[in-house]
C-alpha cells in the first residue's frame, strides 16, 4: 500500500508484521523497525506498507511529546527515532521487544496496549507550567483565525518575542508565521472534505489564500491531497486523520466556525 502522510503528531510505533517504509528530504527513505517514533511531521510524506502488516501505536500530542521524549520537535522533526535514543534504558527496551512477543502471542492484543500505556505513564516527565502556558496558548491562537495576527499570540505568551519564537519552535518544529501556514492548510483540507460545507465557510477559506493555486500548493505540500481528492480510500492508513478528530490539539472548527456547521465548541 502507498499512501502519503499529512503533517501529523508524534507517534510511538511497533511493528508486528509486514514492511514499512517512509520518504523523507532528499530522497531517503528509512525502514520501520519492529519500534520506533515517528517524530512530529511538519509536511507531508510519502510512505508504503507491504503486508499482511500489524502495527499498533500511540500518538502523542504537542504536551505528550514534550512530556515523554523532552525532545525539542524543532531538533527531530520528520525522521525515525530509535527507542533508545528517546527513552531511558529499561523503558526502551521494554518497547523493542514489545512486537516479538506480539509475533509469538506470548501478549494478546489487550496486554501489548497496557504494555504501551505503562511505558508512556513511567516515561513521562513533569513540565514547568510556563511551557505548558505556550503549548495551550499557540493551540488557541491557531485556533482563532485562519490567519491569526502574529502580535496576539506574543501577547498570549509570558515571554519576550523572541522567546516565544524559539520556545513555539521548540514544541511545535516551526516558527509562529510557518506554523500558521501549516495548520490554515490542514484546516481548509479538513473544512473542505466536510460533505456539507456553507457557503460563508467556504468563501472564508478561499479568502484565506491568494488564489486558488496557492489553496491547491498549500493543502498538496502539508496533507499531500489536493482538494478534490482529499478523502483517503477505504482502508486508507490516514482515513481519520484528515477529519476533525484527527487534529484534536487543534480546535479546527475555531473563528466562529462552530455555530455555522452546528458544532459544540465545549464538546
Amino acid at each position: 500500500m502507498d499512501d502519503v502522510l499529512p503533517a501529523y503528531s508524534g507517534q510511538m510505533v511497533i511493528f508486528a508484521r509486514g514492511e514499512g517504509r517512509m520518504q523523507f528530504d532528499d530522497g531517503q527513505v528509512a525502514e520501520a523497525s519492529d519500534a520506533f517514533f515517528l517524530a512530529p511531521l511538519c509536511q507531508a510524506r510519502n510512505f508504503s506498507i507491504s503486508g499482511p502488516a500489524t502495527m499498533f501505536g500511540v500518538s502523542l500530542n504537542f504536551r505528550g511529546w514534550a512530556a515523554l521524549t523532552r525532545l525539542p520537535v524543532n531538533e527531530c522533526h520528520d525522521r525515525f527515532l530509535q527507542p533508545d535514543g528517546v527513552l531511558e534504558e529499561q523503558a526502551a527496551a521494554k518497547f523493542s521487544s514489545l512486537a516479538a512477543k506480539w509475533r509469538d502471542q506470548s501478549l494478546d492484543d489487550e496486554a501489548v496496549l497496557e504494555a504501551m500505556g505503562d511505558i508512556v505513564r513511567r516515561s513521562l516527565s513533569k513540565l514547568p507550567a510556563q511551557h505548558l502556558t505556550v503549548i495551550d496558548r499557540t493551540l488557541e491562537w491557531l485556533s482563532s483565525s485562519f490567519k491569526p495576527d502574529l502580535d496576539d499570540l506574543y501577547e498570549r505568551l509570558p515571554y519576550s518575542k523572541r522567546q516565544s519564537q524559539r520556545l513555539v519552535a521548540q514544541f511545535f518544529g516551526q516558527s509562529p508565521v510557518r506554523l500558521v501556514r501549516r495548520y490554515r492548510a490542514v484546516r481548509a483540507a479538513t473544512l473542505l472534505s466536510l460533505p456539507e460545507l456553507p457557503a460563508e465557510i467556504e468563501a472564508e477559506i478561499r479568502e484565506a489564500f491568494y488564489d486558488q493555486a496557492h489553496l491547491i500548493k498549500e493543502i498538496r505540500f502539508f496533507t499531500g491531497r489536493t482538494p478534490k481528492r482529499l478523502q483517503p480510500e477505504a482502508g486508507s492508513a490516514v482515513r481519520d486523520m484528515l477529519g476533525p478528530e484527527g487534529y484534536g490539539s487543534v480546535n479546527l472548527f475555531g473563528g466562529g466556525q462552530d455555530e455555522q456547521l452546528g458544532v459544540d465548541p465545549l464538546s
